[in-house]
């Protein structure tokens, strides 16, 4: 559910750093992107529900990888941008990656590990350049398979003004190593408070054991949410210190910005 519930604050994120910084195209950076679904809902009047009756209609007919794909690619050209977004996605599979630009959803991407020691941005890759440009970095549901070293190459990167950063992370997953981290290029975290967002449902009991048994590693109560079998996340903001002063994060989000977050 996470893409779903991300985009209404992450649309308002966009009308923010647009006011913020004077800006009409955004290049957005989404960090685990797989195969561009934030792109999907962000770029075009779609929501999950319906991107599930697309593809499940396609693979109950048994059609092939290029045959789904010429489907794709006439399906995203028909429908009109509901935004004036570049998306640039980074992931570790190249396949997803690679079906999501040719489908049309994703404009540049990069299938490398930044996680690796003494591995940056690949030279021999153009599109290594646009992180150069990225005005917003987002990710909803990255954060814990990777960490501090990609989103540090991807500030160190930055030409210009350093990207805002909008982050859905599991409570699982500590978020202090990224903070500070990110302090020594002037940026400052904030965290919404009092609220959490449904991921998804465990897929068993194994899973559950293991999500509970991380979050007492941590020091963290399971809230009721992840006792009824749900991951929760929460989401952090990480802006230069002066627009963060200037537009608290608590600003930037109106109620029904927040629908689908539950009040912890």
């Amino acid at each position: 559910m996470i893409a779903e519930c991300a985009a209404p604050v992450l649309r308002n994120c966009y009308r923010a750093i647009r006011k913020a910084r004077g800006l009409s195209r955004l290049h957005v950076t989404d960090v685990g992107c797989s195969y561009g679904i934030n792109a999907a809902l962000h770029k075009f009047p779609l929501s999950v529900s319906r991107l599930h009756a697309h593809y499940t209609a396609r693979l109950i007919g048994g059609l092939e990888r290029d045959a789904l794909l010429a489907e794709d690619q006439a399906w995203y050209r028909s429908l009109k941008p509901v935004d004036d977004l570049v998306f640039t996605g980074l992931d570790s599979s190249g396949p997803a990656i690679a079906y999501a630009r040719a489908a049309g959803l994703l404009d540049f991407g990069l299938a490398c590990d930044l996680e690796a020691d003494g591995q940056g941005l690949p030279p021999e890759h153009d599109e290594a350049r646009v992180f150069a440009h990225s005005d917003i970095v987002i990710s909803t549901g990255a954060v814990g398979y990777v960490g501090a070293p990609t989103f540090t190459r991807i500030a160190e990167a930055a030409n210009g003004s350093p990207p805002w950063m909008a982050l859905f992370v599991l409570r699982q997953f500590p978020m202090e190593a990224i903070s500070q981290a990110l302090q020594a290029f002037g940026y400052v975290t904030e965290k919404l408070d009092g609220h959490v967002f449904p991921q998804r449902q465990f897929t068993g009991a194994t899973e559950r054991h293991g999500a509970l048994s991380r979050l007492k590693k941590v020091g963290r109560p399971p809230l009721a949410m992840e006792e009824a079998g749900w991951f929760a996340a929460e989401f952090f903001l990480l802006r230069p210190r002066g627009e963060a002063a200037s537009a608290p994060l608590e600003r930037l989000l109106p109620p029904e910005a927040l629908s689908c977050a539950v009040r912890v």
